[in-house]
């Protein structure tokens, strides 16, 4: 989501909150992640993106409102202030408190994934996401030597429209291993990612492959096995459905944190406003959303009964 970000907060780190599910289900969650996007030092060199997990206590909170994004960052504070030993209190949050929230709270309920920052590159390099130039549906794909990702996809049709950004692993192409949480606990996994974004989709070629298991043949170039991720290089293709943006109140942004409405009780916050971006998806935003008829037309579909 995007937000008429004021000069002020341009200057600070941004977080962004998601999380991943299964089955259109969002009480049925694989992944939650806190993203830090930290500006360049200067114009030209690549946005960092890092990686983290939330700590128990923070997505147990946030799981009992997995279906309620709009109402996470409410969350997030209240969390903060049991954290802190403090009651959450009525009245607006200012801009030095949420500040502190993003620039000291934030890092005591998140642990980082070494070795798994991202890096957002403006001079990206087109050999690295070949992923863009593959059709999953014609073998005949065009030479992946194309630097302008915008002209070609105008011209074959194959990618979003509008411009985009491109970003791969400060680990590169070796990739990065980690402890699973959540898929397979205890479990070790080599983790290999590149990334593209438009406005209104956002394509992450990421695969799981197990280091301690080499078959030759099999998986990648070392011959480790896939533990997640398509085979013939053909990313996950996330679509935008929803808009998120702050509820009715003060217009002044100046004056007011991104993530939160002008509301003078907390204890009342509404939650962001949600508008539906995309109709044919709306049914994977959970149970509000869709009929039981449809649900199971959905799942039967993709051959789930």
């Amino acid at each position: 989501m995007a937000y008429d970000i004021s000069a002020s907060h341009r200057a600070n780190n941004q977080w962004v909150l998601a999380a991943f599910y299964f089955n259109g289900n969002p009480r049925q969650i694989f992944r939650f992640r806190a993203y830090r996007l930290m500006s360049p030092p200067s114009e030209g060199f690549p946005v960092r993106m890092e990686l983290n997990t939330l700590l128990p206590h923070l997505e147990k909170q946030l799981r009992l409102c997995s279906h309620r994004p709009d109402m996470w960052w409410r969350e997030v504070w209240n969390v903060w202030c049991k954290k802190k030993n403090e009651v959450l209190r009525t009245g607006k949050i200012d801009l030095e408190e949420w500040n502190q929230l993003q620039t000291v709270g934030l890092k005591t309920m998140v642990s980082p994934l070494g070795g798994c920052d991202v890096l957002w590159d403006p001079n990206w390099d087109p050999a690295k996401h070949s992923y863009l130039y593959v059709d999953e549906y014609d073998d005949d794909c065009p030479d992946s030597g194309e630097s302008n990702v915008e002209a070609f996809g105008s011209v074959h049709g194959a990618l979003p429209p509008g411009q985009s950004q491109h970003a791969t692993m400060e680990a590169g192409t070796k990739g990065a291993i980690v402890d699973s949480i959540s898929m397979i606990p205890g479990k070790r996994i080599l983790i290999k990612d590149e990334l593209s974004i438009w406005k209104d989709e956002f394509w992450i070629n990421d695969r799981g492959y197990d280091p301690d298991a080499v078959e030759e043949g099999q998986g990648d170039q070392e011959g480790m096995p896939f533990i997640y991720g398509n085979q013939r290089g053909i990313p996950y293709k996330l679509k935008r459905v929803t808009n998120f943006s702050r509820s009715s109140g003060d217009d002044n942004v100046e004056q007011e944190p991104p993530q939160l409405p002008a509301v003078s009780d907390l204890e009342a916050y509404p939650g962001l406003d949600r508008t539906i971006a995309n109709s044919d998806l709306e049914w994977t935003l959970g149970e509000e959303y869709r009929t039981p008829d449809l649900f199971q037309e959905k799942m039967q579909a993709v051959g789930i009964a």
